[in-house]
């Protein structure tokens, strides 16, 4: 009779655990409204744009990494329900993935910014003047829409040089804002030719030092360079500024802020490892 009772309990319990399970699964919906998420759980990559975006956000709760592939892995294996990041940065997760999707329309929206040491008040004022003139430029339009779109293509611009040396920062590991191109053996990127014209413009000859972001900004901060460019934010200014050695420059680009889902569980692969 015992075992006869407790093999009863144990059927009961698999059935209730079997409808639980059915349960989660059937609760999460596709995201439909994206000014309203309650309850669901959205990862985002550590102080970037997203991060800021949505941190005031109370209808969901943030859940931040440190890399890229450590985001995309989240949402692969359930971790999250959904992730944010910047547009180019979603095209590119889209490119080397399969099974998500982007959540339309976008749910904020950001400003590109330059990293100026805060004695160069002179190359900053420069780059405010050029920002001040390329944002909203046909230039700028040109600019964005290959940025924005499913696959960008980098257009070289020609550096004429000129007699006043600027030193820059570049991190490589910001596809497609900032890279290093195997291939060419040189830099490449969105922001790469924002800061050439920029230095044609102004009379300056560029020399570009790679690195990770990290080691990018703290060179700002020692001052071994003079300018930095790459992803840093208007929406992170005041931290930023906070260290007293820098200063962000004008917006000189925006970009939005979108949410990635699963679209197909059954053909979640990843195409293209991340290392970054």
């Amino acid at each position: 009779m015992k075992i006869k009772n407790l093999g009863t309990i144990l059927l009961a319990i698999i059935i209730l655990l079997c409808i639980s399970g059915c349960a989660g699964k059937q609760g999460y919906q596709p995201i439909d409204d994206v000014s309203n998420l309650e309850g669901r759980t959205v990862g985002v990559n550590l102080v970037w744009s997203a991060d800021y975006m949505l941190s005031d956000r109370e209808d969901m709760t943030l859940v931040r990494h440190n890399t890229v592939a450590n985001l995309v892995m989240a949402l692969r294996y359930g971790q999250v329900d959904a992730i944010a990041m910047e547009r180019p940065f979603a095209n590119e997760v889209m490119y080397s993935m399969s099974g998500l999707r982007i959540v339309e329309p976008s749910t904020a929206t950001d400003e590109l910014v330059a990293c100026v040491n805060i004695d160069r008040t002179d190359v900053l004022e420069d780059f405010n003047a050029f920002a001040s003139d390329f944002y909203g430029s046909e230039d700028y339009i040109e600019l964005y829409d290959r940025l924005n779109s499913d696959s960008y293509e980098y257009h070289a611009v020609e550096p004429i040089g000129g007699e006043k040396i600027l030193q820059v920062g570049i991190p490589t590991d910001c596809y497609p804002f900032c890279y290093y191109d195997s291939e060419s053996g040189e830099f490449a990127g969105s922001d790469v030719e924002v800061i050439t014209r920029f230095a044609n413009e102004y009379g300056y000859s560029l020399e570009l030092t790679g690195g990770v972001f990290s080691t990018i900004e703290m060179g700002i901060v020692n001052g071994d360079f003079d300018l930095a460019i790459g992803t840093f934010f208007e929406s992170s200014r005041v931290d930023t500024e906070l260290t007293g050695a820098v200063s962000l420059s004008k917006p000189y680009m925006q970009h939005e802020i979108v949410f990635m889902e699963i679209e197909d569980p059954d053909n979640v692969k990843v195409l293209i490892p991340f290392d970054y």
